[in-house]
């Protein structure tokens, strides 16, 4: 049976324009987000990557939550930040509110491949001794031997 894969895509309009107007899709412009849950031994892995910031974080809040939303929740939820191209505010509140939803089921949070512009606003912030920030993905997520 194949992996099963969420995607949400979304294209912001360029500086300037109004949040209403129709999403941007020309070859010059076309600035995504897209979070991508991933099955794996311990937990989902959120992949998430481009642009995360006010207009955006709907687009996470919603992967955050279904990712979260089996029954039982899974006891880690690993989040790779490798291919996020930038980060605010916004972006940190919707992962601590992942947190609490995700402590509120018994499960953690773990913050994976933070690029330098994110490992530096989660430092600056203090997040990072909220969260466990790993520089690489977690290898103990492998499968182990069959027969177990």
């Amino acid at each position: 049976m194949a992996a099963h894969r969420d995607t949400v895509r979304w294209a912001c309009p360029p500086h300037g324009e109004s949040r209403r107007s129709r999403p941007i899709t020309t070859p010059e412009y076309e600035p995504t987000f897209t979070a991508t849950v991933c099955p794996a031994f311990e937990g989902p892995v959120l992949e998430c990557a481009g642009d995360l910031d006010l207009g955006t974080v709907p687009l996470l809040d919603a992967a955050l939550h279904r990712a979260l939303a089996s029954c039982p929740a899974p006891p880690l939820l690993i989040v790779d930040l490798a291919a996020v191209t930038f980060m605010d505010s916004s972006g940190l509140n919707a992962l601590l509110r992942a947190r609490l939803l995700a402590a509120g089921a018994g499960a953690e949070v773990r913050l994976v491949r933070p690029p330098r512009q994110v490992a530096r606003l989660l430092e600056m912030t203090g997040a990072d001794r909220v969260f466990a920030v790993d520089p690489d993905v977690p290898t103990e997520a492998a499968p182990g031997p069959a027969g177990r």
